[in-house]
This record gives C-alpha cells, sequence and structure tokens, in this order.
C-alpha cells in the first residue's frame, strides 16, 4: 500500500464509488474536481477528501467512506481480484482499462470496445469472453486445476461478464469483489458462555439412541437445566441463540442416523485392515430386508432377515441366506456352511438357473490329461463381462476368521462350538461400534438396489413406505432369496467395485483402474496360490449339533418326541462302549430348524440316514425347536407338568400342533408357525442338497474292503511333476 501522505495533481487516479476518477482540475481553497468513468465532473469538499487515497503501482489507496470499511478487511489477493474485474468493465463500458482517455495504455482504444465504433454492450461482453478465455489457455495454475478436476474449465462465460457489469453500474466497486472474500463468520461471543456451555452438554446426549427433537425444544432443556444450576439471569440474542443451536445440530446430524454416524466418527479406525488373500477375514452380518415376503401359511405379509457372508479382501459374497426375523445361532452356522461349498448359477437365453452346490468330486482321474504348469493350471472363477450368458461361479473358502458384532446369534454357545470344531478364529467389533465391520455394512447399503427392482419394497423407513406395499403382489422368502443370490452372481460380482481400485493404474478417462470382486479374487489366488479339496457330500452334518441317544426297541426318545426307523435295528442291543465310552448312547445329528426327523450317520455305510418322528405323518405344522418349545409351554399352562408324561406327550404336541396349523389362537403363535415354515423349507433343501450329493458320489473299487480307501494310499507323497517333465523334455 502507498504510505500515509496523499498528493492530489491534475490527472492524478484515484478510486471513488463509481470505480476510477481523475482529478481535473488544480485542488482549489473549497474542495477538488473529480471526473469519473461516465465523464461526470464532481466538486469534492476538502471534509470528505480525508477519505480519498490515490493509485500508486496498482495499489488502491482511495476510497469512498461506504467501502473502505469493507475494503481494510479484504486481503491481498481479494483486493487484486477486485482491481482486475474493475479495469475489465471500465474497458467494456469505456474502452479504457483505466477509464479515461487521459490514461489510455498501448493500443487503446480496441475493437469493438471503441465508444466510436458504438457495439452493443452484450456484444462487448461476449467479445471479452473471448479474450480472456484465449488468455487463460496459457495459464498453468489455472491448466492444473482443471485437470485436478478443482475447476471445470479454464474459461470465462459471456454471462459472467454481464453481470460484473450489471452490478458495476448499480453499486460501482462494492459490487466487484468477491463475496467469499467478504464473508464474516458469525460471532458467538454475544451469547452467555454460560448457555453456550450447556447448549453443547445437551447436543451431545443426541448420540443416535434418542430421538431428535427441534431447535425450541432445545432451547427450553437448555433453559430448564440452567435455571436448576442456579442460573435466572440469562438474556440472549434471540436470532444469534437460533444460529448458534443450528450450527451445533448440522454438526451433529439433523437425523438420529446421522448422528450415530457423527459418534463413530469419533473413535472409527483410519486405516484398512490388511487383507491380503481370500479367506483370511470373512465378514457376516444379518440385516432386516427391506421388502416383505408372502407367507402361504397365513396368506400375509411378513417381514425377514438377511444372513451375508463377505470376503474382506475381495469383496466377493461368498453367502447369502433369508431367514426368519430373530435368527438364530444355528442358521448362523448354516452360514458358514455356505462359506465352505461352492456355488454355480448358469444363465442360458433368458433362463436362469437357482444358485445350486457345485461341488467338486470325490474322484479325480487324471489319467489321459497333460499336467499344465504356469498361469493356466488354476481355474478363474472371473466372468465374461462382454456379456451375461454363461456360468457364474461364487467361490468358496474356509475362512481363517470370521468378523461379526455382538449379535447374539454370534455369541450363541452353538456358533462358539462350530467355530472351534472348525479352527476358524472369532473377531467380534466393539459394543456399539458398527464400523468396526465396514464392508458388510456398506454391502447391506448395495442391497437396495437389489430390493427396489422387486415389489414389496417397504423403504428404510417409514418416511419411505407407500401406503399399498402390503397389497402388491409379493415374493416368497426362498423367491426373495433366489432373487438376492442372483443379484449377487449376475449384477454384484460382475459391477466394478470402488472399493478395490489401482490407485496408480489410471484409465483413458483419468480415473483409478477399477476391478470386480471376481477379478480381485483371481488376481489374490495367482499371488497366494490355493489348492481345491474335494468335499464330502455329507458336509452339512459336521455344522448339526451332536446329542448322544440310546437305541431301544422303540426307538429313540428326544425331548418327549420317538424316532424309530428300520436302519436303526442292527444296533438296538449294541454292547456298551460301542459308539460311547460307558453306556450304549449313539450319536445323532440335530436340526434345530426341523425336529420332524434325527440323522443318523450308519458306520457300515458310511451314509448319514434321516430317521423320521413317528408323528411326523399326522401332522401339519413345521415342527422346529421354537415351535416345539412354544407348545410345550402352552400344554404346561393347561396343566403343569404332571400332564406331560411319557404316555401322553405325543398326543398332546399332535393336538397343540393341529390347533397352531389351522387357526393360530394369537398373533405370537402366528408369527412362530411363519418363522418355522421357512425354517423347515431352507433345513428340507439343505438336506435335499446333501442326499443328491451323496447318492451321485462315485463309489469306491469294488477290491477295497468297507468302502474305505486306505490311509497309506493317502498319506504317500505326491511325485514331483517338475522333474517328470524335464525327465520327458516337456512332452
Amino acid at each position: 500500500m502507498s504510505s500515509g501522505r496523499t498528493t492530489l495533481f491534475v490527472g492524478a487516479r484515484v478510486v471513488g464509488d463509481y470505480g476510477t476518477a481523475v482529478v481535473v482540475k488544480p485542488p482549489g481553497a473549497d474542495g477538488i474536481d473529480l471526473k469519473d468513468a461516465f465523464g461526470t465532473v464532481t466538486h469534492v469538499p476538502w471534509a470528505q477528501v480525508s477519505t480519498i487515497l490515490t493509485i500508486d503501482d496498482g495499489q488502491v489507496a482511495a476510497l469512498s467512506p461506504a467501502l473502505r470499511p469493507l475494503w481494510d478487511c479484504l486481503d491481498d489477493p481479494a483486493r487484486e481480484l477486485a482491481l482486475r474485474r474493475l479495469e475489465i468493465v471500465q474497458e467494456v463500458m469505456t474502452g479504457y482499462r483505466y477509464g479515461h482517455p487521459e490514461l489510455a495504455r498501448e493500443g487503446e482504444p480496441r475493437y469493438p470496445f471503441d465508444p466510436a465504433v458504438r457495439a452493443s454492450v452484450s456484444h462487448r461482453c461476449e467479445e471479452m469472453a473471448s479474450l480472456l478465455s484465449q488468455a487463460m489457455q496459457d495459464d498453468h495454475v489455472l491448466l492444473r486445476r482443471v485437470r485436478d478436476r478443482e475447476i471445470q474449465n479454464a474459461g470465462i462465460s459471456t454471462t459472467t461478464i454481464g453481470n460484473w457489469v450489471r452490478r458495476w453500474k448499480a453499486d460501482g466497486l462494492r459490487e466487484l469483489i468477491d463475496g467469499r472474500s467478504i464473508h464474516v463468520p458469525t460471532s458467538w461471543e454475544r451469547i452467555d458462555e454460560r448457555y453456550r456451555l450447556k447448549a453443547e452438554q445437551v447436543i451431545d446426549k443426541l448420540d443416535g439412541d434418542h430421538s431428535t427433537v427441534s431447535l425450541q425444544e432445545l432451547d427450553r432443556r437448555i433453559r430448564v437445566e440452567l435455571i436448576a444450576d442456579g442460573v435466572t439471569d440469562l438474556i440472549t440474542p434471540q436470532r444469534a441463540t437460533e444460529q448458534y443451536l443450528s450450527t451445533l445440530m448440522h454438526q451433529r446430524g439433523a437425523t438420529t442416523r446421522a448422528q450415530r454416524t457423527a459418534r463413530l466418527h469419533k473413535v472409527s479406525g483410519t486405516r484398512h485392515y490388511p487383507a491380503i488373500r481370500p479367506g483370511q477375514i470373512v465378514a457376516i452380518d444379518a440385516t432386516n430386508a427391506d421388502n416383505l415376503v408372502y407367507d402361504a401359511l397365513s396368506g400375509k405379509a411378513i417381514s425377514v432377515q438377511i444372513l451375508t457372508a463377505i470376503d474382506v479382501a475381495t469383496r466377493v459374497v461368498l453367502a447369502l441366506r433369508v431367514v426368519p426375523i430373530a435368527a438364530n445361532g444355528f442358521e448362523a452356522g448354516l452360514l458358514v456352511y455356505d462359506i465352505c461349498r461352492p456355488f454355480s448359477l448358469s444363465v442360458k437365453g433368458t433362463d436362469i438357473s437357482r444358485w445350486r452346490w457345485c461341488g467338486l468330486p470325490e474322484v479325480l482321474d487324471f489319467s489321459g490329461c497333460q499336467v499344465q504348469l504356469g498361469p493356466k493350471r488354476r481355474r478363474s472363477v472371473a466372468p465374461d463381462l462382454t456379456t451375461t450368458q454363461g456360468e457364474h461361479l461364487i467361490p468358496s473358502v474356509r475362512p481363517d476368521a470370521i468378523h461379526c458384532d455382538h449379535g447374539s446369534i454370534f455369541l450363541s454357545a452353538l456358533f462358539f462350538a462350530l467355530l472351534r470344531d472348525l479352527g476358524i478364529d472369532l473377531l467380534l467389533s466393539r459394543p456399539g461400534k458398527p464400523t468396526d465391520n465396514p464392508h458388510v455394512e456398506r454391502w447391506h447399503e448395495t442391497l437396495q438396489r437389489a430390493f427396489q427392482q422387486i415389489s414389496g419394497y417397504k423403504g428404510r423407513n417409514v418416511s419411505e413406505r407407500g401406503r399399498l406395499v402390503a397389497t402388491e403382489p409379493l415374493l416368497t422368502a426362498h423367491e426373495l432369496q433366489e432373487h438376492l443370490r442372483r443379484f449377487v452372481a449376475v449384477d454384484y460380482h460382475r459391477d466394478g467395485h470402488t472399493g478395490i481400485v489401482l490407485p496408480r493404474q489410471r484409465e483413458e478417462d483419468g480415473e483409478p483402474a477399477r476391478l470386480c470382486p471376481l477379478e480381485m479374487w483371481d488376481t489374490l489366488q495367482e499371488i497366494t496360490g490355493r489348492i481345491d479339496v474335494p468335499q464330502r457330500p455329507d458336509l452339512i452334518y459336521q455344522f448339526l449339533p451332536i446329542k448322544w441317544l440310546t437305541i431301544g426297541q422303540a426307538g429313540v426318545e428326544h425331548q418327549g418326541l420317538i424316532f424309530n426307523s428300520d436302519l436303526l435295528d442292527p444296533y438296538r442291543f449294541v454292547p456298551k462302549g460301542f459308539f460311547h465310552a460307558g453306556d450304549r448312547a449313539a450319536p445323532f445329528h440335530i436340526d434345530p430348524n426341523d425336529l420332524s426327523r434325527i440323522w443318523f450317520g450308519d458306520p457300515e455305510t458310511g451314509r448319514v440316514n434321516p430317521i423320521l418322528w413317528s408323528g411326523a405323518d399326522r401332522s401339519a405344522a413345521p415342527l422346529t425347536q421354537a415351535i416345539l418349545s412354544h407348545v410345550r409351554q402352552r400344554i404346561r399352562c393347561r396343566g403343569g407338568n404332571h400332564v406331560l408324561t411319557r404316555h401322553s406327550i405325543t398326543r398332546q404336541i399332535l393336538t397343540e400342533l393341529t390347533q397352531l396349523t389351522d387357526g393360530p389362537p394369537d398373533r405370537k403363535a402366528r408369527a412362530i408357525v411363519a418363522a418355522g415354515t421357512l425354517r423347515v423349507e431352507h433345513s428340507t433343501n439343505d438336506h435335499q442338497e446333501a442326499k443328491t450329493a451323496q447318492d451321485n458320489a462315485t463309489p469306491p473299487p469294488a477290491s477295497q474292503q468297507n468302502g474305505k480307501v486306505s490311509l497309506a494310499a493317502i498319506r504317500s507323497p505326491w511325485p514331483n511333476l517338475l522333474d517328470a517333465e524335464r525327465s520327458t523334455g516337456g512332452r
């Protein structure tokens, strides 16, 4: 800026309310004459000259009284920007950058800004915008900002020039100042400090667990607590107080969901978990489906839950199940069962097959096959992205660790025992911190796309729910599960994932190279390696709890139910210690989702066979653990424990089950039966898959005794295929 002394002389350039002015006469005894850009000469008394300073080397020091307070609070870049805009506007309007013929620069006035040309203002604005845009193409700073997408382009529009001209005509230089430079933040110092401290304490309580309230209610609560603390002399400005509370609520979040997210940001991590291979960490979680489904038993719409398992390293969805509301630990174990099984889905024309188990065969015959080494030795699961036709693979893996929250189904003794038997670590999130398991939580957002494609979508909350959603044609729970699995195989696994990118690899559009989840799976397997191990067709029975029950003449008794079959005849009178040391008990697999049968592994044939409940054919109701417990509770309420005798339990349960099926007495019973129906349907499908796999299994060679492969053949070392290839010359 210039010094404090100002020298005025004829031709001196100063800045007034309407831009640049020029001293046209020598100073007189009563004042000075100034000529503005419109050619108007104004006599300024000496009383006002103290507010006008000259322009020296581009530094403005002469301002009108209304402009000076604002100008003094600007920084140098903001002042320079305003002066550049002023020069542009003055050249458009007068033909001269400095606004006067006396201050003309070399080459001024230029066409079409010369007043003698008499071009329209719009034409002059258009020509100025073109000249400025051409000049900006040589500005490397602007070009770099365009490349980094900080700004859209390095030009200036005709509309912008026209707006500057109109604002300058209205209010002069003040309107050419960038509004972002003169924004003065609201000062909260006018509000009593006691009120501000109490407001922060009250709003901090809105952490997502409590319902949000209006600003008026917040103000009332703050004042009530202040009065309780003995503060009775509090007076705050109304508008500033409302703005202060609004600012605090904006930081906290307008909805409970936003408030919960803001709270979790304080404790969330800042680094990704370094999962580097498939199966290292598998994240699982349960969420309520945002679609209603049709219950064929009651004829009404019901809600269900979605269980999902997603591989952290590759984002591949390994398993997905639709289960009743309030899933149990056994269903969480079945999700792990699905993780360990490879699946396949085939698309032929417009026909899409179901998500089916494509387990490996028990016997691998390599005779007549050439052994391949190198990149082609592994099977690829990535799809052909040019078409949806063909087979879509869903890989399997035995996870090293399961990551989940503190849900009761994941903390159950049954789920703990299953992971312990399989040697899988359990990684639990911190209580109330869903951001600790972000990959599966983000997957729930992706599911919205699948939910909205079918009828029955009820929205994520009541504000998104339509009035007629329950009357729309709905899918059954099984159909919803098939739809979601098709969405995973055909849509999600084939789409570029924003969470798995190569940041240093740029595509033609400048974006980081993206991969789909299955491509990431193949990539990591090429690095880490993998050996596919043939699966047992009776794999599901490793995931069922085992009960040791004694086989008698009448069969096996479990929870008051009698199970019997001709398959048990060879084992009704076995000696002690035959199955279990110290007694005659035999191991039976129990499926809590279907107690109409239990499963017995025959040691002679090696098959696992179902043993039916003796009353299964006389009841139309599903028989799950939850239904059985509910029925027995009703029997107790009728007559106490003495009614539950060995001779009457089957008859009473049949009576109660029939009542539950024909006419459920209350809403709770209907919900239990609906959930039981869905669980029995899933259980039937799972066991039917296992039975089909056992029936289709390749029988062992007849020369082997008892149909078993000797351990010596399994434990023998494999030949060195590399040495064999060298000895044959690669033939």
